[in-house]
C-alpha cells in the first residue's frame, strides 16, 4: 500500500499512468514550521516560517529495499547549495492530531539545517462524485414557490439549511435555527425548531416566517442533481441548491468575531483587519498588528492549529497588542471548522466558538 502511494509522487512521471502523474506530495513539520511540496511536472517549493519561499529543481533516486527515496535539487533562483529530502514509506504522526500520514520526511537544507516531518498525498482527481443526498451539503435557498423573491436575509446573508445525523441547522433570514428530523423514504419530519431570537426589518422577518413555516411537520423532499425541493402539506415549496464543497484553501478570510478567552466572541477593533489564508499545511495572515504563520492540519471538519510565529512589530493603538494575543490564542484552540453561506465558523473542543470570518469577495 505504502509503495503504491509513493509511486504517485515526485519526478518519475515517465513511468506513471497519466492520472497519477498529476498527483503531488506535500511535506510539513513543526518547530520550526515548514512546508515542502512536490509535483510530478515542476520544481519543489520550500516554505519556512522565518523566511520566504524558495523553489528547487532536481531529481530523485530510490532505494527499493529500504522503501526510501532521496530527492536532490538546487535553487531555481541561482542561489548556491543543495536541498536533499529523504522520503521513507513509513507511517508518520504529525504530533498535533490523530491523522496518520503515509510518508516520513527528513530534509537537509543548503545551510546544514535539518527538518523532520510528515508527508501527505492529496486525494486523486477524476473520480466521479457520489450521487447527492439531502444529508451533508449546505443547501442555499433559491426560490419560494413559483417566484424567485429576494432570498437573502439580514445583511444580505443567504438562507441555508444543513441536514446531518438527525439534526438540521441553518440561517432562516434573521436568526440561526436548529432542530431534529427523521426521514422515511421521500418524506422528512421535523421536530419543533429552536434558535436565536433576534428582531429584524420586516422583509427579513417575512422571509424567515416563510422558511420556518415550511420546515415544520412532515414535508416531501426531492433531489435532482444539486437541487433540493421541500414541499410542505400547505404553503409554498422551497427550492435550494447545494453550495460547493466547503474549502479553506484559496480564500482570504476576514475575521468578523473571535473568542477573547473570557467566553465572549468580540469583533475586531475599529480600523483593524484580522485575516486568515490556509494552504499547504500553513495558515497565515494578519493579526491586527503583526503578520503570522502557523502549521495546521485538517481531517474532514476536524482541525488542529499549531503554535504561531509572528513578525516583531509593536503597535501603539489602544488594545491592539492585547487583541493580537487573544486572537492567536483563540486560533490555537481550533478543533472543528465549517463554511456556510460564505462564512467560516471555527469551534473548539468544548463547543465554544473560536472565530467567524467572511470570505473576501473575488
Amino acid at each position: 500500500m505504502l509503495k503504491s502511494v509513493a509511486a504517485l509522487v515526485l519526478s518519475l512521471a515517465c513511468s506513471l499512468p497519466a492520472t497519477a502523474a498529476e498527483a503531488s506530495l506535500i511535506c510539513f513539520g513543526n518547530e520550526p514550521s515548514w512546508g515542502l511540496s512536490f509535483t510530478a511536472h515542476g520544481p519543489a517549493r520550500l516554505e519556512l516560517a522565518d523566511s520566504g519561499a524558495v523553489e528547487y529543481r532536481g531529481r530523485e533516486t530510490r532505494l527499493e529495499a529500504q522503501k526510501e527515496r532521496a530527492w536532490r535539487g538546487r535553487p531555481t533562483s541561482g542561489r548556491t547549495g543543495e536541498l536533499v529530502a529523504f522520503l521513507t514509506d513509513a507511517t508518520c504522526s504529525d504530533g498535533m492530531s490523530e491523522v496518520q500520514h503515509p510518508v516520513t520526511a527528513r530534509v537537509s537544507l543548503p545551510n546544514g539545517r535539518l527538518l523532520v516531518g510528515c508527508c501527505r498525498v492529496p486525494a486523486a482527481t477524476g473520480t466521479p462524485p457520489p450521487a447527492m443526498t439531502i444529508e451533508g451539503p449546505t443547501w442555499r435557498l433559491t426560490a419560494i414557490g413559483t417566484s424567485k423573491p429576494d432570498t437573502a436575509g439580514r445583511a444580505g446573508r443567504p438562507v441555508t439549511a444543513r441536514f446531518e445525523a438527525g439534526r438540521v441547522d441553518g440561517f432562516s433570514g434573521c436568526n440561526q435555527f436548529f432542530g431534529g428530523y427523521t426521514i422515511d423514504n421521500d418524506r422528512i419530519s421535523f421536530a419543533p425548531l429552536a434558535g436565536t431570537m433576534m428582531a429584524c426589518p420586516p422583509p427579513a422577518m417575512a422571509l424567515e416566517k416563510a422558511v420556518q413555516g415550511a420546515l415544520a411537520g412532515t414535508v416531501r423532499y426531492a433531489i435532482d442533481g444539486d437541487r433540493l425541493r421541500l414541499t410542505p402539506a400547505a404553503g409554498a415549496t422551497l427550492a435550494f441548491q447545494a453550495e460547493p464543497a466547503p474549502t479553506l484553501a484559496g480564500v482570504v478570510w476576514h475575521v468578523t468575531g473571535f473568542n477573547n478567552g473570557r467566553d465572549a466572541v468580540v469583533g475586531p477593533l475599529a480600523g483593524t483587519d484580522l485575516t486568515l489564508s490556509f494552504g499547504d499545511g500553513m495558515v497565515q495572515g494578519h493579526a491586527g498588528c503583526n503578520s503570522f504563520r502557523a502549521p495546521y492540519t485538517t481531517d474532514g471538519e476536524r482541525m488542529t492549529v499549531g503554535p504561531a510565529s509572528t513578525t516583531r512589530k509593536a503597535c501603539a493603538g489602544e488594545g491592539m497588542m492585547q487583541q493580537e494575543r487573544e486572537f492567536l490564542a483563540a486560533l490555537a484552540t481550533a478543533t472543528k471548522w465549517s463554511v456556510r453561506g460564505g462564512m467560516l465558523d471555527v469551534h473548539r473542543a468544548d463547543g465554544q466558538r473560536v472565530l467567524n470570518a467572511k470570505a473576501e469577495a473575488r
